[in-house]
């Protein structure tokens, strides 16, 4: 009788600690998971469950467990909203982060802001998903702009490095929204950095064929080639820069297809001296530590993606601890609030490529833009023997700048 009594006693008490037990704090993480663009949101999510993990084995959010819910989007406008929907009126979350496309990002920050949920991305960078003045959604990432602004700067800085000055450009993009705004973009900046445009080639995503694009850029012969593609097209001008037997000195592509995980498989053997942008890259002078341990973990290194994504979860971490609640009002104005500098509190330090996080409204172009992180930037990595090494900036390069492109 006495050993059922302290049974049930037992039995009890731990029901009684499962009850007082706060319900996890549930961040939505909103990415294709199938269809053409599921190894990249696999990828993104990785840096997602690595930061919940790390935060969680350390007590989680002011004793408050960390939960991701998935939703897939498919990489398709048509199911971004429903998907949303449900991540935030079925599914409860607290806040949200995604997604990869811009387009889906803006239908999702609608969903948001409609219901007081503060949403951060991570990944998507076309320009004007801050022009629209929601209040519940961020961009931890870089604009376009300062993509297409830290290219400029790698072209000018590069000159230094191999003594070959730019001073004609041709553009090579495709003609979906954020191609055109990789040519706006190369238009406002060329006269300030003393270069001028020679060529404006674009295509249709998806077109079978590039051999006419491909012999326009070759007869535009400029200094330096700006690309930006996704990654079938990305794989498709390499194969055709081969055929025609075009190599441009300097090919530095706006990411996207140029680093996708498949890129450098995709085109081993003609793709060295190929520069890009990246958010992070593993011989980047920071977050060696936590490459080392995430690579542990999922058999691979961080990339860009993972690693912003990784950061943005810290950053909602700090946002509901700060609020000291997560309701969606207190966590946003924690996030208008933020101003994070080398390391998150009690946390890892900012492994991308600055030392700042803060959400600031600002002007470019004429334009407004509401709660973009206004000190992100950029490193440029080239293909050298098969693998990207970080060449710009030069604070935080593994390498040496190699000129010219070799497409060995």
């Amino acid at each position: 009788m006495k050993k059922c009594l302290a049974l049930l006693v037992c039995v009890l008490l731990c029901a009684g600690s499962a009850f007082a037990a706060e319900p996890p704090i549930r961040i939505g993480a909103m990415y294709a998971l199938t269809g053409a663009n599921a190894a990249i949101g696999t990828n993104i999510l990785r840096g997602i469950d690595f930061a919940v993990k790390m935060i969680n084995a350390s007590g989680g959010v002011n004793g408050r467990m960390l939960e991701v819910v998935r939703g897939d989007t498919e990489g398709d406008a048509a199911k971004a909203r429903s998907v949303a929907e449900k991540l935030v009126t079925q599914d409860k979350v607290d806040a949200l982060l995604g997604c990869h496309q811009s387009t889906l990002t803006n239908i999702a920050a609608q969903v948001c802001d409609a219901n007081e949920i503060p949403m951060v991305t991570a990944i998507s960078t076309v320009d004007n998903l801050s022009e629209n003045g929601y209040e519940y959604f961020f961009r931890m990432c870089p604009m376009n702009s300062v993509y297409v602004r830290g290219m400029f700067d790698y072209l000018r800085d590069q000159a230094k490095a191999t003594g070959h000055e730019v001073k004609t450009i041709a553009i090579f993009a495709d003609n979906s929204n954020i191609g055109q705004e990789i040519i706006r973009c190369a238009e406002i900046f060329a006269p300030e950095y003393g270069m001028k445009i020679v060529a404006k080639i674009e295509y249709q995503g998806g077109q079978p064929d590039m051999s006419s694009e491909v012999l326009a850029l070759k007869n535009a012969n400029a200094d330096a080639v700006i690309a930006e593609s996704y990654i079938n097209d990305a794989t498709l001008l390499m194969r055709t820069l081969q055929e025609q037997n075009y190599q441009p000195p300097i090919l530095v592509a706006k990411a996207n297809g140029y680093t996708d995980p498949t890129f450098l498989q995709n085109n081993q053997g003609i793709s060295n001296g190929v520069a890009s942008a990246v958010e992070w890259n593993p011989d980047l002078t920071k977050g060696q530590d936590i490459n080392k341990a995430f690579k542990e973990e999922y058999g691979v290194d961080m990339n860009g993606h993972s690693a912003e994504s990784f950061t943005a979860t810290w950053i909602l971490k700090t946002a509901f601890e700060t609020a000291g609640s997560s309701e969606g009002p207190k966590v946003k104005d924690a996030l208008m609030k933020m101003d994070i500098v080398e390391k998150f509190p009690d946390g890892p330090e900012i492994i991308l490529p600055y030392s700042r996080i803060k959400f600031e409204n600002h002007e470019f172009a004429g334009k407004q833009h509401y709660n973009n992180n206004v000190y992100a930037s950029i490193a440029i990595s080239q293909v050298q023997d098969g693998v990207y090494k970080t060449v710009w900036p030069l604070e935080y390069a593994g390498a040496k700048i190699v000129y010219p492109a070799q497409y060995k």
